[in-house]
Formats: structure tokens, sequence, C-alpha cells
């Protein structure tokens, strides 16, 4: 009686919270887009200071919006004190482990300076800041609640919630969330993310019927057409991926080369974003309706071309000056212009029309490489189609490209960007408990010292009350002289162990993790090993082979417990 008690308890709150943090988050993503969108149609629709420029008349509306932008973004960032804006690798990063957990205040902060600087125009997405958004109201759920659940699996829900909302594609919510977030599969954390991911589509379609999003009109040719021709076009999509995420980390060294001001860097880039949207208006902002318009073939080869180079150029100018912003909506346009393009060459040659299928097996192929999602992004095309044939045609140009991608440049842009950092996931949830644990936590004071002046025979004695084969020397402040072992004592007999001791002794240093104390103890032979403050040189303490190894297998234990539950 009292299990099922307990077991309806956890059904009741697993239901409450998915139900409210895919609300929120349903809610929050539809108003980010609706107002961008609102900002965006007002720039569009704007003449101030319109100039004659080579005979014609341009509106200088768009360089104007992306100052405001940058001083908005320069506001925000100043007022809430954010040294770094935070994105979809941070909350990646938060999912796997607990040492670390995210930064609520720079996670909303994060997702206002987005809003303004797409809000103003600039070459940046929307669904990173959502996702992080997301990611950060489930984890501030956390502190309201108590339950069995763990915080991964509340970051888990509001991502869900953001992927189902943004796209109205809840299966795709769930896939990514596990996939791209959360990395593993577990009958626990699946409930609250279903529920989260479908509370967030529902509420949000429901209350946002009209909110601005992809339209794909799924005519189909057959497959037997279409497959051939993405195969051998996959590895261009691999290509164009490749050139995105290079120029994306390569903006970011240039602009650290300049020598700037974060201030002068962000108006700097919002400058040159604002100057080339007055020739190529269609890069600004979320690029949505852009997006749709190059789906139904309504830009010419020319045009696909220009917008192609401008979006990976503009895009990582923005990022990299400092106006912060997601790189997957960037991602799906590049894929989408990439496969128009495509696909008007092979109309040209004679082929059949096939541009719009292309397109959108190219925009499943370039954003699953760029955020690591092969499979989220396949359902994201089968929920918006609703078509089987574009769904496999999809599977084929990802499967493809993300073997190229992942060979050539890693598992994703935000998994590059973490290592970067010096976070490397590829290392599993275990690698990455271990790295946070500091050895100092496992000091014992267990051991038997002795100065320099002491005599053999008496340290001997004291090591056989304790029952030890090995001591440390030290000095007055607690210095670490050396170390010996029961056949230095027994051989320096009635003289001062000075001069048998071991004087380098292998070591453990107090800021080093478990996973370093465990790389040099492969090296190590004998009973135990001191732990030393780096900076006086003190021994803080021992640790000994066997309780070493029993930390280790606790930690992995406890991270491995987040996989199976």
């Amino acid at each position: 009686m009292f299990k099922l008690r307990e077991a309806l308890v956890e059904a009741c709150i697993t239901l409450i919270i998915g139900g409210l943090i895919g609300a929120t988050v349903g809610v929050v993503a539809n108003l980010f887009v609706i107002g961008v969108e609102s900002l965006g149609a007002h720039r569009e629709a704007s003449s101030l200071f319109s100039v004659n420029l080579g005979g014609q008349m341009v509106s200088l509306s768009s360089l104007l919006f992306l100052w405001a932008a940058a001083a908005a973004v320069l506001f925000i960032k100043t007022s809430l004190n954010i040294n770094q804006w935070a994105g979809p690798a941070d909350s990646i990063f938060a999912a796997q482990q607990q040492y670390q957990p995210l930064n609520i205040k720079q996670g909303f902060a994060s997702t206002l300076g987005a809003f303004a600087s797409a809000g103003g125009g600039a070459s940046v997405g929307q669904y990173g800041p959502i996702v992080h958004f997301g990611a950060t109201v489930g984890v501030w759920a956390k502190r309201f609640v108590s339950s069995r659940l763990s915080d991964d699996i509340y970051l888990g829900c509001g991502v869900a919630a953001a992927i189902a909302a943004g796209f109205n594609a809840p299966i795709a919510g769930i896939i990514f969330a596990h996939e791209a977030v959360l990395r593993h599969f577990s009958m626990r954390a699946i409930a609250p993310i279903t529920i989260a991911s479908i509370s967030a589509s529902t509420l949000g379609n429901y209350w946002f019927p009209n909110t601005a999003s992809l339209n794909i009109a799924a005519v189909v040719p057959s497959l037997s057409e279409v497959v051939p021709t993405l195969v051998v076009l996959a590895p261009m999509f691999s290509l164009v991926a490749l050139v995105f995420m290079l120029t994306l980390r390569r903006a970011s060294s240039v602009a650290s080369l300049l020598k700037l001001s974060p201030t002068k860097l962000l108006f700097l880039g919002a400058t040159i974003c604002g100057l080339v949207g007055l020739w190529i208006p269609q890069i600004l902002g979320l690029g949505i309706s852009s997006i749709n318009h190059m789906i139904a073939g309504e830009f010419s080869l020319w045009l696909l071309a220009t917008v192609l180079i401008a979006k990976i150029l503009m895009t990582a100018v923005c990022l990299g000056c400092g106006l912060p912003g997601g790189v997957f909506s960037p991602a799906l346009f590049i894929g989408v212009a990439t496969g128009a393009l495509a696909g008007q060459v092979l109309s040209l040659l004679g082929f059949a029309d096939i541009a719009g299928i292309i397109s959108v097996a190219a925009m499943a192929a370039v954003s699953s490489a760029v955020i690591g999602a092969p499979l989220s992004a396949v359902f994201i095309v089968l929920e918006l189609t609703q078509s089987y044939q574009y769904a496999v045609a999809a599977m084929m140009a990802v499967v493809v490209c993300s073997l190229l991608t992942n060979r050539l440049f890693g598992h994703s842009f935000f998994d590059r960007q973490l290592l970067d950092r010096g976070i490397d996931l590829s290392q599993g949830r275990e690698a990455i408990a271990l790295s946070h644990v500091l050895i100092a936590g496992y000091a014992s004071q267990n051991y038997i010292s002795a100065s320099v002046s002491s005599r053999g025979d008496e340290l001997l004695q004291a090591m056989r009350t304790g029952g030890d084969t090995e001591s440390y020397v030290l000095d007055k402040e607690g210095v670490l002289l050396g170390k010996l072992c029961i056949y230095s004592v027994l051989e320096a007999g009635a003289e001062s162990v000075a001069g048998f001791m071991d004087t380098a002794p292998l070591r453990l240093y107090t800021h080093e993790s478990l996973e370093q104390a465990m790389t040099t103890a492969s090296e190590f032979v004998g009973e135990s090993l001191p732990i030393v403050d780096l900076a006086s040189g003190r021994l803080v303490g021992t640790v000994t082979e066997g309780s070493l190894f029993q930390a280790v297998i606790a930690v992995q234990k406890q991270a491995r417990s987040q996989e199976r539950y």
C-alpha cells in the first residue's frame, strides 16, 4: 500500500512538474519569436534616414536597429553584471555533471540579450537561447520541488519543451533532450520530459496559433530519384557545415586579435552586419520567412549564392563580436540555401525538379552536424512535413553529413566549444565526474611522521606500533622533506633518517582531481601517497591505493546511476 501511494505521489509530481515547465517554456518561446518577428517587421517597414547610394534610395534602418540592439545588449550585460553569455554548450555540460550547476541569472540574462540581438536584426538564431532558457527554467524549478528526480531531468524537461514549442514538434523535443543534452535514456527521465514536451507544443499551438514557423509543403517525388542525388550531394552539405563551424571559431579568434574593448567589438559587429544588411536584408534576424521562400523556390540562383555566403560570414561576425544568439537557426538557413542552390543547379543541368525536398534534406543535414543531433533533425522534418518520404530523404543526407563532420570536426559545434574550455564530453559522464572531485577531500591523517633528527630505531618502533610500512619526514612547519620505507628505516638503525629518505617521492597535490590522481597512481608502487599543498609544500595528508580506488569506484557508481534510472 505504501509503495502504491508513493508511486501515485511521484506520478502526480511528474505530471505537475512536466506540465508547468512545458507551459512556461512554451509561452516564453512563442513570445520570443513573436517579439523578434514584430521588431523585424518594424525594421523592414521603416524608412528612417533614407539616403541616395549610387542612384538608389537605401534606408539605414537596419543599421540603426542594430546599433540600438547593441546598446540594449550592453545595458543588459552591465546592469546584470554578466561576464559571459551562456548557451546550449553550458546546458549540455550542466547535464553531464552536478559540480558546476547552471547559473540561473546568467541563463535568463542570456535569453534577454539574445532577444535584443535578434530583434535588432543580428544574424543569430532563436533556438539556442530558447533551449538554454528552457534548461535554466528546469534547474530553477528544481529549487521549489522536493522529488527523486535529479537536476539533469529537470533540465531535460526545459530543453525538450523549448524544441517542441519552437518547431511544434513534441517528438523531436523528446529525442533532442535525450540525444543532444542528456546523452542517455532512462525510465525516470522519459515521463517528465515527454509531458513537458507535449505540454509546450500543445499549449503553445493553442495560445499562439499564428506564430511564425517553418512552412514546408510536402510535395514528394519518388525516393528512387531523390536518394541517389542526396548520396552525391551529402558530402557538399558536410563541407558547408564544416565551413560554417570553422568560420564561427575563426571569428572569435580574429575578434580577440583586434585588441578592442568588448563595447567597441559589440558595436563593430552591429555596424558590419547592419551595413551588409542594407544590401542583403534576407540575412538579418531569424530568417524564418527567407527560409520559407527558399524552400518554395522563390530565390534566384545568384541570390541563393549571395545569402549563403553572407549568412555564414555575418553570423560569425555577430557572434564573434559578442552579440548573443544561437547557431541552430543560421544552420537551418544555411542548409536550406545550400540545398536550394544545389537543386536549382541540377534543374539547369536537366535533372528532375526536386529542389524542395533537397532543400529540406540539406537543412536537416547541416543543422544536425552543427548541433550534434541527427535523430532530432530527422524527427523535426517528419513532424513538420508529416511525410515519411521527406523523413527518409532527410535521414540519408543526415547520416552521410554527420559521419563526415564527426570525423573531421567533432560531434557538434557545442562539443567543440566545450573542448576549447578543456572539457571533453567524449570521455563520458564518469570521467567528467572524476575530473571535478578533488583528491584533497580524501586526505587521511593516519600516517607516521618524523623529523630529520629522528633515529631509525625510534621510528621503527613507531611504525611497528601503528602497523605502517612507510613514514614521512616533515620540518617544523609541516613541509614534506622526504619519505621513508621500512627498509630504509631498518638500514638507518641508530643513525638519523635524514640520509636514508627519498627526497623526491611521488606525490599528489591538493588541487588535483581524482582523475589526475589515478594517472599519477598508475606509476606508483607502495602503501600510500602524500597529498601536498603546491604553494606551501605542506603535507595535508596521505591516501592509500585502496582508498583511492574506493573513491573512484564510488564516484563512477554515482555517475552511472544517473543513466540507469
